[in-house]
């Protein structure tokens, strides 16, 4: 598949910084797939309003990942594992024009990874996050294979440390027992914010909540904490105010985002009521000069927003990564952003808020033969849900060789692989897919159309919307998948006799559902085939087997089985597992099914798929089941990402046809 290494060997960017003059944009970026035993990632730099301006700073040997300017704009830092690939993390810096290595600024035969890294103001100073390195003894021990994993015991908590840029001296400030998440230096450079949870379990900001405090550097009293009931994530400090995104719901783990704000001169400082969350999503925060800047899903448009104004940046696209800052010599607002949509890999840009056309500044799809490949003509659909109450939306791609000219349809209905994002708090616009393994690039060059249908519960229209999806999977967003896909069959975009339904993740869950109630609805078509890729099938194994079981899950689920009584089943109303022998009795026609999952993901522990592949094995129901070794939730390797969509293209053609692919080739 000449189409598929291409694509394979595409850099994605991962974070974007603008200069403290506003003339250069830093990024790096890593591959969508990973080649050798460890990940890689390189950074770039280019000219702000320059065309075609990127290039290469460093080699893209190591993972030379989040980098940062230093305030004088003459050098940058970022992390690194140049000193043993994967296995040692340090903070190194680079002295942009001279030639030569970058300089290590902390040990560099640390093994424990620096999570995030902070110039202060003045750019004397770096404030990070790092555990404590292994004692002598433990690494004894673990050699020894003396190593007993006891719950609680030996927890790597990051602590909050700076180095001093000329001296490289390292001093830890905080190193209570407590994980620490996230830092943020005031405006004027005195004092450092964090959030910090119970433990470094991934389920503690859910079970305990999170607490946010400062240090004042100049050795005055110290403020916190401040306690939240749930996740905080994304700081941001503007003035004395404190501001994070955390759940609006606070009883949910898995509603939609607000923003909350903290007035640290208060003589009882508090988390104010939160702003933004009601009718869109605000999905992180970021600052230009000392205002704090919203990203924003609002439907289909991703956006930019001032604090509390009015969006200075939308798009009907996915916005994957951004930056914004005022000039020194005026008031105008330099925007850089990677945004991507179903024709254009992910590449960045610059604008101005005031106006004017998006800047291409990379060229990574023209690097890859890809700048001018066609991959499909999207289209926004629209349909009533199944009680008529709410307007559902989903992204329709006709492949493209059949790209409808000037007509709202194809030319005729065509074979449909109906793709459902995961989350459930995600959602689907006009992005390149390549966040998921590459199906939809290469079933749209075989062919077949796409339908990625948004269901309640997904992000970009407020916490009503998203708060659907608590206590309440398989029901209300089951029911969307159905009434979108029913819609693209009534008015002639997809054929009813050639439907397949796929997913990850959440999608996965979905697209397990769709099998045992294939055909149920009584509209009179059914999927001929279903790939769930890293589904859950079973909610209660669910909540007791992965790593956010207790939080996400059970909060999903309805209830965890500990806190059920014995007759109590109503966790089972969405489990594909607990509706299969209704199923068989009813004679539903379950469709072949190919699965696929990580071995070691914890997420969705690949024992979900095991379980249904049992139930199918014991009717004696077609399936195909492929686990991808030493792969976690994504997979990443790419001979694995390779098989799996070589599989997955070869499977819908075995159960729909071919394709309707004019003269094109994959």
């Amino acid at each position: 598949m000449a189409l598929l290494d291409k694509i394979l060997d595409l850099p994605i960017p991962k974070t974007i910084k603008i200069s403290p003059d506003c003339r250069q944009v830093l990024y790096s970026t890593t591959p969508i797939t990973k080649t050798g035993e460890h990940e890689v990632s390189t950074i770039w730099l280019a000219d702000t309003g320059h065309q075609g301006s990127a290039r290469q700073i460093t080699l893209g040997e190591y993972n030379d990942h989040s980098p940062r300017w230093c305030p004088d704009g003459k050098s940058i830092a970022f992390i690194s594992d140049r000193a043993k690939a994967g296995e040692q993390w340090a903070i190194y810096s680079h002295t942009l024009g001279e030639e030569g290595e970058p300089q290590v600024l902390t040990p560099a035969g640390n093994e424990k990874k620096i999570e995030r890294f902070e110039f202060s103001p003045d750019g004397k100073t770096i404030a990070y996050l790092s555990a404590d390195e292994k004692s002598a003894e433990k690494k004894a021990k673990d050699k020894e294979k003396d190593d007993p994993m006891v719950w609680g015991e030996d927890w790597a908590f990051n602590r909050l440390r700076v180095v001093d840029v000329a001296t490289k001296k390292v001093a830890t400030l905080v190193s209570r027992s407590a994980h620490i998440t996230e830092l943020a230096w005031s405006d004027d450079g005195s004092r450092i914010a964090w959030l910090e949870v119970t433990t470094p379990n991934i389920e503690s900001p859910y079970l305990h909540g999170t607490k946010a405090s400062i240090i004042n550097l100049a050795a005055i009293p110290s403020g916190g904490p401040w306690p939240f009931s749930t996740k905080l994530h994304s700081l941001q400090w503007a003035g004395d105010k404190l501001h994070a995104l955390g759940f609006r719901s606070q009883e949910s783990t898995i509603s939609n985002n607000a923003v909350y704000s903290l007035d640290t001169t208060s003589s009882s400082p508090a988390w104010a009521d939160p702003t933004y969350g009601l009718e869109e999503c605000p999905e992180e925060l970021g600052k230009a000069d000392r205002d704090i800047v919203v990203k924003v899903e609002a439907g289909p448009q991703d956006q930019l927003h001032m604090f509390g104004g009015r969006p200075i940046f939308s798009k009907d696209q996915e916005l994957k990564t951004w930056d914004a800052a005022f000039t020194t010599d005026s008031d105008e607002l330099i925007i850089a952003v990677a945004t991507s949509d179903v024709n254009h890999p992910p590449e960045v840009h610059s604008i101005t808020a005031s106006g004017g056309a998006l800047i291409q500044l990379s060229s990574h799809a023209r690097a890859h033969g890809l700048q001018d490949h066609h991959f499909g003509h999207p289209e926004f659909l629209s349909c009533a849900s199944e009680d008529g109450a709410i307007e559902l939306d989903a992204v329709y791609i006709t492949p493209p060789h059949l790209t409808p000219q000037n007509q709202r349809t194809p030319p005729k209905p065509l074979p449909t692989v109906v793709f459902i994002h995961g989350g459930p708090h995600s959602r689907v616009t006009n992005q390149f897919d390549g966040t998921y393994h590459l199906w939809g690039p290469l079933l749209l060059e075989a062919g077949y159309a796409l339908l990625l249908p948004n269901y309640h519960g997904n992000s970009g229209r407020g916490s009503d919307w998203a708060n659907c999806a608590r206590g309440a999977v398989g029901t209300v967003e089951y029911d969307d998948i159905i009434a979108l896909v029913n819609d693209a069959v009534r008015n002639g975009y997809s054929d009813p006799e050639r439907l397949v339904v796929s997913g990850w993740s959440q999608g996965g869950f979905l697209s397990y559902l769709a099998c045992v109630r294939n055909g149920l609805h009584g509209e009179g078509w059914k999927f001929r085939a279903a790939i769930p890729g890293a589904g859950v099938s079973d909610w209660d194994t669910m909540t007791m087997t992965s790593d956010v079981g207790a939080t996400f899950q059970s909060d999903m689920a309805g209830k965890s089985p500990w806190r059920s009584d014995k007759p109590d089943v109503a966790n089972r109303k969405g489990s594909a597992i607990w509706e299969f022998q209704a199923a068989v009795e009813a004679a539903v026609e379950i469709p072949p099914v190919l699965m696929v999952h990580g071995e070691k993901d914890e997420r969705v522990p690949v024992s979900q798929a095991v379980g249904f592949r049992r139930a199918l094995q014991g009717q004696g129901l077609g399936f195909e089941m492929v686990v991808y070794p030493r792969e976690e939730h994504i997979i990443k390797e790419r001979r694995h990402v390779r098989d799996m969509a070589e599989r997955v293209v070869g499977f819908v053609g075995k159960h729909l046809g071919p394709g309707e692919k004019g003269d094109g080739e994959v």
